[in-house]
C-alpha cells in the first residue's frame, strides 16, 4: 500500500482533517489524487478492481488473489511499477500525455519519471536532494517481495546478552552468527533470481543488495523489537512471568498476510520466555491466519501467541477485558496511531487514551518523525498523561519510505520515534506544593 505524506497535517494513514466516517486507506487514495489527479484510479485498475469497495473487499478476504488479473511475475512487477509512473514535475499521468510512452525514468535512482527533458531539467534542483535515497527506496520496494515469499527475514539467533544491553541495530546484527552466509542464502535464493529476471530494472550490485536485505529485515523486525523495548521501559520481563500485550489501532498494516510466527523474535530477545500473548485490536483489522480468539488465560509456554479482534479498543475493553473473557494487558502498544490529528482523536482515540490513562496501563506509541512526536506529546500532556519516556526509537526501521504521489520529499522511517506514558499526572500534595513555592522564592 502506498505511503501517505508523514510530514503533512494528516494522520500517518492519510486522514484529512475534514473527512470522517471512512477507512484510512480510502483517505490515502484521496491524498494521492490531490497530488497526482487520477493516481488512485490507476492503482485500482492495475489491481483489476472497479472501485474502492472492490479494493476493500480484497483486503477483507472477500476477493481471491486470482481476481487481481495477474498471470505472471513479470506482469506483477510491471503493474506495481506502473503505479509510480507520472511526471514528477508536471504530475501528469501517461494517459494525460500526447504520447503515453513518453515517460522516462531517472537513470540514477530508477524511481521517478519525467515526461520530457524540460520537466526533468526543471525538477533537478529539487530531485538531486533526494535522488540517492530514492534509489534505495526503489531497490527495497522490490526486495520487500521476499518477505511474502518467506525468504525474509532470514533465520536469527537467540540473543546472547540481555536485551537491556542491546542498544540498536548495530548490536543486533553483530549477534547474528555467520551473518554473511545468511545474507548469501537470500541473495542466491530462487525468488531473488525470479525478482530481477522480471522486475524490468537492472539487478543492483551485490553490496547494494546485501544492504537492502538488511534494511528490509529491520522493517519486519521493528515491530517485535519495539514491543520488546516497551516491555523493557516498564520493567516487564516475559521470562519472569507470562505477559499480555495489546496492539491498539491495528489495521491491514499489521494484519494483512500476517503469520502466527511474525513476532517470534521476542522469544529470542527474551530467552526463557514463559508465555507472551499479543492481541491486535482495531477497526481495520483484516482476516487471516491470526484471526483467532484472544486467550482468557496465559498463552502457550515459551511462545508468542498472536490473535486479532476487529473493533475499537474501548469497546473491546468493555465487552471482553472487563468481563474477564480476555487477559488484561501488561502493556499496550500502538504503531503510528495518528492521534495528533483532531479527526482521529475525536472519533476513535480519545476514549482509548483516557481509558489507558485512567486504568494506568503502561503504553507506548510510535511516530514517523520528530514533528509527529511533538504533536502527539502535546496531546498526551493536555490529557494529563504521565509521560515516562520519549525520543528516537533505537529499533526504528532502516528502510526509507517515499511519499508515492510526491517522491521529492524527505523520506520517512516506520517507528522512528516513540512516546511512553503510564497513568495520569499525579496531583502534588500540599507539602510538595509548599516545597516548590519555597524553592521558587
Amino acid at each position: 500500500m502506498a505511503q501517505s505524506d508523514p510530514n503533512s497535517s494528516q494522520t500517518s494513514t492519510g486522514t484529512p482533517r475534514d473527512l470522517t466516517g471512512v477507512y484510512s486507506d480510502e483517505l490515502g487514495f484521496f491524498t494521492m489524487d490531490m497530488n497526482v489527479p487520477g493516481l488512485s484510479k490507476v492503482i485500482l485498475q492495475k489491481l483489476n478492481m472497479k472501485d474502492y469497495e472492490d479494493y476493500r473487499a480484497a483486503l477483507e478476504g472477500k476477493k481471491g488473489a486470482e481476481g487481481f488479473g495477474i498471470h505472471s511475475y513479470h506482469e506483477m512487477f510491471q503493474k506495481m511499477e506502473d503505479t509510480y509512473k507520472f511526471c514528477a514535475e508536471c504530475r501528469r499521468l501517461p494517459s494525460n500525455l500526447p504520447d503515453p510512452k513518453a515517460l522516462r525514468r531517472c537513470k540514477r535512482c530508477q524511481n521517478v519519471y519525467y515526461c520530457c527533458k524540460e520537466c526533468q531539467r526543471a525538477n533537478w534542483p529539487t530531485h538531486k536532494k533526494f535522488c540517492k535515497t530514492l534509489k534505495l527506496v526503489a531497490i527495497d520496494r522490490l526486495v520487500e517481495w521476499l518477505v511474502f515469499t518467506g525468504d525474509l527475514p532470514f533465520p536469527t539467533d537467540v540473543w546472547p546478552k540481555p536485551a537491556s544491553q542491546v542498544s540498536g541495530w548495530d548490536d543486533w546484527f553483530s549477534m547474528q552468527g555467520e551473518l554473511d552466509n545468511r545474507l548469501d542464502a537470500v541473495l542466491t535464493s530462487r525468488y531473488m533470481g525470479i525478482l530481477w529476471s522480471n522486475a524490468g530494472k537492472p539487478r543492483p550490485e551485490e553490496p547494494e543488495l546485501r544492504e537492502s536485505v538488511k534494511r528490509v529485515s529491520t522493517e519486519f523486525l521493528s515491530r517485535p523489537l519495539t514491543i520488546g523495548m516497551g516491555l523493557l521501559n516498564f520493567g516487564l520481563d516475559p521470562s519472569a512471568r507470562p505477559l499480555t500485550v495489546h496492539v491498539v489501532g491495528a489495521s491491514h498494516n499489521e494484519t494483512l498476510n500476517a503469520r502466527v510466527s511474525d513476532l517470534d523474535e521476542l522469544v529470542r530477545m527474551f530467552p526463557g520466555t514463559q508465555a507472551l500473548q499479543v492481541v491486535m485490536v482495531g477497526p481495520e483489522v483484516v482476516d487471516g491466519s491470526i484471526t483467532r480468539p484472544p486467550l482468557s488465560g496465559y498463552g502457550p509456554r515459551g511462545q508468542v501467541y498472536i490473535s486479532s479482534k476487529k473493533g475499537f479498543y474501548h469497546d473491546f475493553w468493555e465487552t471482553l477485558v472487563e468481563t474477564q473473557e480476555v487477559m488484561r494487558p501488561d502493556l499496550v502498544v500502538g504503531f503510528h496511531p495518528g492521534f495528533h490529528v483532531s479527526t482521529g482523536l475525536a472519533e476513535g482515540w480519545l476514549p482509548t487514551l483516557l481509558l489507558l490513562r485512567d486504568y494506568k496501563i503502561p503504553s507506548l506509541f510510535t511516530m514517523y518523525n520528530e514533528q509527529e512526536l511533538k504533536c502527539s506529546l502535546q496531546i498526551l500532556v493536555d490529557l494529563e498523561c504521565r509521560i515516562t519516556a520519549h525520543g528516537v526509537n533505537p529499533f526504528s526501521s532502516l528502510k526509507p519510505e517515499q511519499v508515492q504521489s510526491s517522491p521529492n520529499k524527505p523520506v520517512a522511517y516506520c517507528h522512528s520515534h516513540y512516546v511512553a506514558f503510564h497513568g495520569p499526572v499525579e496531583e502534588m500534595d500540599m507539602g510538595e506544593e509548599q516545597q516548590e513555592e519555597e524553592e521558587e522564592n
